[in-house]
């Protein structure tokens, strides 16, 4: 899966593959032998190609089809909530609202 993945991203940008090992600061044979699957990337070639492309590891991976790295900040940020809800309860209505209302603020703070 990776090697198709790493093809249709190199091409959707334009690139050779020698133009994509340079990108990347590696060899022409490196970037060839993994679109032909005769070698497998490294955690650091992995890191590189995933900010390059900006897509996820697991999506170069195979392990989601959802190329959006923001998914899995989503995701974090419900987990925490659903982990945090229960200290929340016991909490009163006035500390309940101020919660909401610095999670409405700060969500105004960081939207892009």
């Amino acid at each position: 899966m990776f090697s198709k993945r790493l093809k249709v991203l190199r091409k959707e940008k334009g690139y050779t593959q020698a133009e994509l090992a340079k990108c990347i600061n590696s060899s022409l044979s490196k970037v060839a032998m993994w679109e032909t699957e005769k070698r497998d990337p490294v955690k650091e070639d992995l890191l590189v190609l995933s900010e390059l492309f900006d897509v996820s590891i697991d999506y170069l991976l195979g392990k989601t089809d959802n190329r959006n790295i923001e998914t899995k900040k989503e995701i974090n940020a419900t987990t925490i909530a659903a982990h945090r809800l229960g200290d929340i309860e016991d909490l009163p209505d006035e500390a309940i609202d101020q919660l909401n209302d610095y999670i409405e603020y700060l969500k105004l703070k960081y939207k892009k």
